[in-house]
Order: structure tokens, then sequence, then C-alpha cells
């Protein structure tokens, strides 16, 4: 007999167990699935921190700062794709769910009048708050974990999720493997898919090797609606290392004051937007990435020298630098943009129902609408904890399935059918993780164009995944990769070189549902009313 619960969560990321904790707390019996240790997550890599307008913060005399502000820088990177309902929900949310992390014990940096606030690119003031300099993800990592394990849920370590288990037309549970490879069933009346993202599509990337967006293709296989998937966003500078993942210098460098050069010396953005080296991401990876095809280079240089008492201040870089050695004080640092966070994903409302009632999604694993075509530096934290709360809160006030609220206007007709099966045919071949990470870098990175994205869908469909790994990384490369051919536009962390200006006949979003292919939905203030 399967094992039955009311929650399922699958992840133990900052959404996964931000929601886990808040519905074991409610009563409810939990099951956590992660596919790794508890807390081999991807959150643990971020470095930059939370931004979170603390009230504390909105008075300030010397650089105010509102929930109104930080929407409007959000809405500014989502380059016209945010939706605005989302973006709000999140940022006068997320300083309660802030406030509630700290209270589960997770320790943040301070100064002399209380907590201590940085500036990244995008943010028009400082309103980042961050734990160990540059260990934030690790510091709230531990909090959750911590905080978990002092509730009743059943925690499944090393469990794959292979699929959804879908029966009268909404979501019972999933089919998962055991540490010891022994396929089980596992049945509730909600999943929660909090599996992340899937930066591991590509060989270069700042990633964990577990980011292969499980979640996302489990979606794609059942026919739920997936939207925005071609705007991964590259993270600008990436050390230039042959390590995977990539270590990321963090945003916090630039915000710090250090400054981008190219392989003269010269500081090139300022050329590029008035926010020079805060700039957006997708506009500092473009202007990387231009220098690197165009002269042929291999990286620029960040230039962290202007920043004083850096082992101090950002102590897991310092050591990272150190370990191939690199000194900030003395060096200039070689970066490259590397795949690092997935815009999309699956679509919810504004509680994280999708088009499957009895699944919700929260995280990076979904598409609420709050990133648009480019993630806001450090709102992917609050992302995590406003929206797995809004799941568990919507679950207990006794929803099933989505409402016409948010990114969901104009996508709830999605039909949650099974896509059909795959045909195994003699002229695919079986394909490796690492031909299709190659593949994905090579055709669908930083630039791309018609015959590039042509010659990845190609290759794609000669290959045969033949493990569940290798499955969905082919699931969401696939899917990325259609979506980006669609869209015949530059936008936020897309660019087509072909198509280099932005379109408002695109100012909507590409949607996967049940028939497998990519449609494209305005945005929901131009879907008419029925």
């Amino acid at each position: 007999m399967p094992e039955t619960f009311d929650v399922l969560v699958l992840g133990s990321g900052v959404a996964g167990l931000s929601a886990a904790i808040r519905s074991a707390r409610a009563g409810a019996r939990v099951a956590v699935i992660t596919k790794a240790a508890l807390g081999a997550s991807a959150t643990q890599y971020a470095q930059g921190g939370v931004a979170a307008v603390l009230p504390h913060t909105w008075d300030d005399a010397d650089e105010p700062d509102s929930p109104d502000l930080h929407l409007a820088d959000t809405l500014a990177a989502g380059a016209g794709l945010c939706d605005s309902d989302a973006v709000r929900v999140m940022v006068e949310e997320g300083p309660e769910r802030v406030n509630e992390l700290i209270d589960m014990g997770a320790h943040f940096d301070e100064s002399d009048d209380g907590l201590a606030f940085t500036r990244e690119g995008g943010h028009t003031v400082a309103r980042i708050i961050h734990a160990g300099g540059d260990a934030t993800g690790a510091e709230i990592e531990r909090a959750l974990v911590e905080a978990v394990q002092t509730t009743a849920s059943d925690i499944r370590e090393r469990w794959f999720a292979l699929d959804l288990v879908v029966e009268g037309g909404r979501a019972c549970g999933i089919r998962a493997l055991d540490a010891d490879a022994v396929e089980h069933e596992m049945r509730a009346r909600h999943t929660i898919i909090a599996t992340g993202g899937a930066g591991q599509c590509f060989a270069v990337t700042t990633n964990p090797a577990l980011s292969t967006g499980d979640g996302i293709a489990m979606a794609l296989r059942a026919g739920v609606a997936v939207g925005d998937v071609e705007f991964m966003q590259f993270h600008p500078t990436a050390l230039h290392h042959p390590t995977t993942p990539r270590p990321l210098l963090s945003e916090a460098l630039r915000g710090e004051g250090a400054i981008l050069r190219d392989e003269n010396g010269v500081a090139f953005m300022a050329d590029e937007h008035p926010l020079a080296d805060l700039a957006p991401r997708d506009v500092v990876s473009r202007a990387i990435g231009r220098r690197i095809v165009d002269r042929g280079l291999s990286h620029v240089w960040l230039d962290a020298r202007p920043i004083e008492g850096f082992e101090a201040r950002f102590p897991t870089i310092w050591a990272v630098c150190r370990a191939i050695g690199l000194d900030p004080r003395h060096d200039l640092l070689p970066v490259a943009p590397a795949a690092h966070y997935l815009s999309g994903g699956v679509c919810t409302d504004l509680d994280g129902a999708t088009t499957l009632p009895g699944l919700w999604a929260c995280g990076e694993s979904a598409d609420s609408g709050v990133h648009g075509a480019n993630r806001l530096a450090s709102n992917s934290l609050l992302d995590g904890l406003v929206f797995g709360a809004r799941c568990v809160d919507a679950i207990e006030a006794g929803r099933d399935g989505p409402e016409q609220s948010g990114l969901m206007r104009g996508v709830t007709h999605w039909s949650a059918l099974p896509d059909l099966p795959r045909a195994t045919s003699p002229t695919r071949r079986a394909a490796s993780r690492e031909e299709l990470q190659q593949l994905m870098t090579r055709e669908a990175g930083v630039l791309r164009d018609a015959e590039s994205l042509a010659r990845a869908l190609v290759a794609l469909d000669e290959m045969e995944p033949r493990t569940p790994v290798v499955r969905n990384l082919w699931s969401v490369s696939h899917a990325l990769v259609r979506a980006a051919i669609a869209r015949e536009e530059s936008r936020g962390t897309h660019t087509r070189l072909d198509w280099p200006d932005t379109d408002d006949r695109f100012l909507g979003r590409f949607v996967f549902g049940a028939d497998g292919a990519p449609s494209f939905v305005p945005l929901p203030s131009e879907v008419p009313v029925p």
C-alpha cells in the first residue's frame, strides 16, 4: 500500500523547507522528499543576501526605502514581464517572512545601528541583508534545517522523485526512488514542487549538481502549464576557473566598489547603463558576452582592489580565490557569465496553485511572475520565503486549484492532461549529461540566434535520454530552446543576436501545456475578460 500524507514537499531549499515547517506546525502530516542530504540545496550557495524593506529603513534620512521602491526596482529589472500583483505580494509580505526566519534562529550581519544593509545591481538603495558576509544562503539553510527537524515532518533523504501521479484530473502524489533505488508510490492530498532550478542544463553554471530541473520536467510531462523557461539568468561574474559548479563572485562585490574591466583595463560598464557596474544582471552579462565573442576572449576582469577589508567582508569568496592562487587585494579576478537562475517554471497563481488541482509550486521551480524576464538580485530567497508560506496558507484555507490571480490570469484554461510519451526511435542515440550540457552552453547560452537554436533543437531531438536525471535535463532544455526560438526579440536574460531589439508584440509569455507546444499568452492586463 502506498504511504499517504496530507502534504508532500519536493525539495529542501528555502521554499520547500519554509513550506514544510509552516505546514507541519499547522498540524498537517508532511513528508519532505530531497534528492541529497537534507540541507544540500542551491539555497546554501546563495552569497548576496535577502532583499527586504524592513520597516525601520523606510524613513532613513540618507537613503529612504519603501515597498513601492522595491516593487519599482523589481519591475524595471523584469523587462516588462513581471506580474505586478505578484511582486506587490512579495515586497509587502517579505519583511514579515524575514522576521519569522530570524525568529527561527537565522543570524544576519549587523552594524552599529542594527542589521547591516548592502546594495546590489538593479537596486536603487541598499536593502540587502546578509549573513557571514557572503554566506547568507548557508545560514538560512542551517536555520531552516534545524527548524524542520523540530517538527514531525517525515524527511526522506536521497530520494529521487520520478513523476507525478495524476488521477481524476488532480495530483495525487508521486512515484519516487529511495536511497537504494527501490521505487515507491507516495500519496498526498497536496504536492508542493520546490525542487529549485535547472542550471545544470548548461556546462558552465554556478548551480550545484542537483539543480537538474526535476520538478519542472515532471510538470511538463504531466501537461501542467510551464512558462518563461527561455529566461535563464546568467550571472555575469562567475570566476573563470575549471571548477564545477563555477565559484560565484557575488554581485555584492560591485555593490561595495568592484569594477569590471576589459582586457585592456578599461572600465566599460559606464558606457552600457546609467547604473554602470550596478546595472541589472542581464545588462551586465550581455555586455561581457559581447566582448568575449567579438574579441575572442575567454573572460573579462573584475577589479575588487577598491574594496577595503575584503577578507572580512567576503570570507567565502576570499577563501575560494586564495585556494586557486588569487589575492583580490592585488589581483584582477577573471570572470565570465554562467547559468545561474531560471526565471520561469511551473505557472502559478498568487498562492502557488498550478493548473493541476492538488499541485503547488514555489521558489525557483515556479513561475509566479515575480521575476519576469530577469530576476532582480537577492529577490530569490525572498521569493521562496513568501510563496512557500502562501502555498501552505492556501491549502490550510481549503483551496485545491488555481484562481484567476496574478500570472494565472489567461493561463487557467490550460488542461492538466498527461502528455503523450515520447516515442523511441532507432535514429536516436543515448545522450550523456555532459553532451547535453555542452550543447546548451554552445548553442543556447547568453547570446543566441536562429541558427544556433535550430542546431540545438536538432541535436536534442536526436538524443534519447535514458536515465531519470538526463531525461529531466532534456525536458527542460527542449522547452527552453523551443521557447527561445519562438521569442523573436531580445528581452531581459533572453538575447537574440538576430532580433536585437525588444518588441511589444512579445509582451507576454510562452507557456507549455498538455499538447507539449509553446503557446503565446499576452500579459494578464491584455487578456480579454470572458
